[in-house]
Order: C-alpha cells, then sequence, then structure tokens
C-alpha cells in the first residue's frame, strides 16, 4: 500500500518543494546536506551557497545559543523538538523568525521543517499595542473616576475610600490622624460678584495651593462645592494646629477683583483628631461640626472638634 502512495505521489510529481515550508538536513558535524527550493524561492539561497557549510550560516547569534544550549541537548534526549522559535537569515541578510520543527535520524543526521512565523510575530507585537493601549485608557479611566475635573485633587468618593484605609492603619500602629474640613468663606457672593469663571479660578487655584502646600502622604480632595477635606496622617494635634495657622496665611495670598475691589478669599477649618479606632464618618462629621463653629465665630478661623462644647 505504500509502494502504492508513493507511486501516486511521484505521479502528481510529489516532494519537499511541493510544499510551502522550509526543509533542510544538517549532518552530525551541523553541516548543510540538503535543502529544498523554498530557500531559493523565498530565502533568495542559492544551494549552492548553502551545502556543505556550517548551519551557523542562516542563524543569527541568539539562535546558535539557543539551538546549542537547548534545541540539540533535546533532540538528543527526545529525537524529536516541536514549535521552536529561531531567527535566520536570507541571503540579503534580512532576519526572519521561523517556526521550527526538527527530529533527530539513526544516522545522526538532523531534519528540519519550518514556516515563515513573520505575520504571526506581527499579530503579537498587534496584541502586545493593543494591550499597552487598553492599560493606558484603564488608567485614564482610573484617574478621571477617582479625581475631581476642576482642581485634580481626589474627588469625594476617593477620599472616603483612602482615607478608611488611613484610619485603620493609624489605628494599628497607634498614630494619631488630623482631618480638616475647609470652606471657603462667602463663596457665594464671589460668584455673585465676580461671575462664576472666577469662582471656578479660586477653586482651580485653591486646589493648586493645597497641593504644593501638604506632603505628599497627606490626602487632600475637594470634596463637594467649596469644600475641601485634608487628612493627615501621623499629626498630633499641635502640629494640625500649627499646619493651619500656616494655611489661612497662604490662603490669604489668593485674591479675587475687578475694576473696582480686590478681595483676598479666607476660609473656615475645622479640625478633628483621630487617636484611637474611629470609623471615617465620625472622625468627619466631628471636623464638619468645627467648621461650623468656625463660620459661626467669625469666618476665617481654625476651630477643634471638642466632644462637650
Amino acid at each position: 500500500m505504500i509502494n502504492n502512495q508513493l507511486a501516486s505521489y511521484e505521479a502528481y510529481n510529489i516532494s519537499s518543494d511541493s510544499f510551502p515550508c522550509g526543509a533542510l538536513v544538517t549532518d552530525p558535524s551541523r553541516v548543510i546536506t540538503y535543502v529544498n527550493s523554498y530557500f531559493t524561492n523565498e530565502l533568495l539561497w542559492k544551494p549552492g551557497e548553502l551545502i556543505g557549510k556550517s548551519a551557523d550560516v542562516i542563524l543569527t547569534h541568539s539562535s546558535r545559543i539557543f539551538f546549542q544550549s537547548y534545541l540539540i541537548p533535546t533532540l538528543l534526549h527526545e529525537k524529536i523538538c516541536q514549535e521552536m522559535q529561531l531567527i535566520i537569515f536570507n541571503a540579503q541578510g534580512l532576519r526572519i523568525p521561523i517556526t521550527v520543527n526538527a527530529s533527530l535520524r539513526d544516522d545522526g543526521c538532523i531534519y528540519w521543517s519550518f514556516f515563515n512565523a513573520s505575520k504571526r510575530d506581527q499579530l503579537y507585537d498587534e496584541l502586545i499595542k493593543t494591550r499597552e493601549i487598553l492599560e493606558q485608557q484603564a488608567e485614564k479611566l482610573k484617574l478621571l473616576a477617582s479625581t475631581d475635573e476642576l482642581t485634580e485633587l481626589l474627588n469625594r468618593r476617593e477620599m472616603k475610600y483612602r482615607s478608611a484605609l488611613v484610619l485603620e492603619q493609624a489605628a494599628r500602629s497607634h498614630q494619631s490622624v488630623g482631618l480638616l474640613m475647609l470652606d471657603i468663606d462667602h463663596f457665594k457672593k464671589i460668584n455673585d460678584t465676580f461671575g462664576h469663571l472666577e469662582g471656578d479660578r479660586v477653586l482651580k487655584e485653591l486646589g493648586k495651593l493645597l497641593k504644593e502646600f501638604c506632603r505628599q502622604t497627606d490626602l487632600v480632595s475637594r470634596f463637594g462645592g467649596e469644600e475641601f477635606l485634608i487628612m493627615l496622617p501621623d499629626t498630633s494635634l499641635s502640629d494640625t494646629l500649627v499646619f493651619c495657622q500656616r494655611l489661612h496665611k497662604s490662603i490669604e495670598q489668593i485674591k479675587v477683583d475687578d475694576s473696582l475691589v480686590t478681595v483676598s478669599i479666607g476660609v473656615s477649618i475645622g479640625v478633628s483628631i483621630g487617636e484611637d479606632k474611629i470609623s471615617f464618618t465620625d472622625l468627619f462629621t466631628q471636623a464638619d461640626n468645627a467648621m461650623y463653629k468656625a463660620k459661626t465665630l467669625g469666618r476665617n478661623r481654625t476651630e477643634v472638634y471638642a466632644a462637650y462644647s
């Protein structure tokens, strides 16, 4: 039956040159003893340039290392290697990625077959680029979801999430945490007098000032409207009050004006200190109450939450 098949192949003139892939044979000394017409038609090598030469002629440096360190030991042990990735040169020096199957025969010769994997590598490159684009888009979406668009500070949701983590850490390490509720005084009047665009400018300028004023470990957010929330990890009450004093002076440098009048910005700050385990909601409520007390007592000042005040 096999003889009949061979006769059929011969009748149709089927040989190793009939298939759209490369085929070569190397002897035990890695010398090329056979190449099919793929080398001439696709890789532009003339048979005389390869027959009798070392296989190193067509392998890149990295492929030669892979050939010696992995492919040959595997063939000696398994007699066969499948889907190995190598890079070869064509006759013009162009690097071409290939996928190789090879088998070691009893005569010590290695029989190679391979196909051009350039399109597969292009596909991999496109997949990698697509993944990088998706990662960048995901990072942008994550930033948009956690940031206030106008001031580029943390938004309310992100502030609540991160603050809860800081409070848990502070409770474990027995450190105090300062929370500042900051509200711009007479902000509605600023909007009514100077316009909403000027109001937005004030919010942006204050956001920039707070970002520069605070430490990298502090959490700074625009909590809503003209309200800002600042969390100071590992900070005592005395240090928090010094911080607020300096902050008032810096914020006074922000001004709104038109051709008739110039006004400095003032803020009312409520402070609460978490020294024991406390939830964000409770600490926030304390700071909020203290801030309203600062408003009641004349604005542009800092008040500290006291449980029985």
